[in-house]
């Protein structure tokens, strides 16, 4: 089988010709190989976030600070609503909501976009011999950026409430590797199988809005107990969101055990995300 050549577009050939040839060196071609393509074009995926990231504010007037308007809105409205209409018993609220309502956005905005990363490029994907996977990566390194962008958001309000970081400051890193991990697997999972099926888009928005109230964003994760806890810990977010707290929180800091279960749960979403990837791309390219 004929391995993904590591240059430039597919040149000299008709359409038909460059679909049926992007088709037999897509499929069939060892791991390995694969993983050494993609990093072989690990410059093709950087171009791609940074024209993603020049498309979105070049028309904007405000350009980068929607990015941190939109995190700021969020925890204005969710500390009116939680904080003071349903009294919320937590010190410096506005700060409790930032150390999570930002690794929020970010799962749910590259979750949203990654769900058209391929029928988006359909073009692109089938008239150059690029890895596949460039495409929700693409949008995974994007949606990376501009979550780093945001923090600044989180700083400020802990400026405000002159509240530093805890000892537990290098649980932060931790908790961005982790969900790096996790939203590269879900990015990978759902842009291939909303190409196949048309009711993963539909499905992905009721499941969100379904589990940013399953985590641990406007409440302490120890409101669940009993024999919930088990079953919510299951969540991969939920470790990752105590991670996030910890750093100002550490009264809040659950067992360690959510932390593990996180982590082997981030690790599976990863390879079945990969997997699942590899396995139906085939059927991908027939539907694009």
């Amino acid at each position: 089988m004929e391995p993904l050549p590591s240059h430039g577009p597919v040149s000299g050939l008709r359409r038909s010709h460059q679909r049926d040839y992007a088709f037999r060196t897509a499929t069939g071609v060892p791991f390995g190989i694969r993983l050494s393509h993609l990093w072989n074009r690990r410059d093709v995926v950087g171009m791609f976030v940074v024209r993603g990231l020049k498309v979105k504010y070049a028309s904007s007037v405000l350009g980068y600070a929607w990015s941190l308007i939109e995190p700021a809105l969020f925890i204005g409205v969710y500390f009116i609503v939680f904080g003071k209409i349903f009294h919320a018993k937590y010190p410096h609220y506005p700060l409790f909501l930032a150390t999570t309502i930002l690794a929020w956005l970010w799962f749910n905005s590259t979750t949203t976009q990654a769900l058209g990363a391929l029928r988006t490029n359909a073009r692109l994907i089938t008239s150059i011999a690029l890895p596949r996977e460039v495409y929700p990566l693409a949008v995974v390194g994007e949606k990376f950026v501009e979550y780093l962008l945001s923090l600044p958001v989180l700083a400020f309000v802990a400026l405000l409430y002159r509240d530093p970081p805890s000892r537990y400051l290098w649980a932060f890193p931790l908790a961005v590797f982790l969900e790096l991990v996790l939203i590269t697997g879900v990015a990978l999972f759902i842009a291939s199988m909303n190409t196949i099926l048309r009711d993963i888009q539909r499905g992905i928005g009721v499941v969100l809005r379904m589990l940013f109230y399953l985590c641990p964003v406007l409440y302490n994760a120890h409101k669940v107990g009993g024999s919930l806890r088990h079953f919510y810990e299951l969540n991969p977010l939920v470790g990752i969101f105590e991670l996030d707290r910890a750093a100002f929180y550490p009264q809040y800091f659950g067992e360690w055990r959510a932390v593990w279960v996180s982590a082997i749960g981030c690790t599976v979403m990863f390879v079945i995300g990969w997997f699942t990837f590899i396995r139906v791309e085939r059927s991908v390219l027939k539907e694009l």
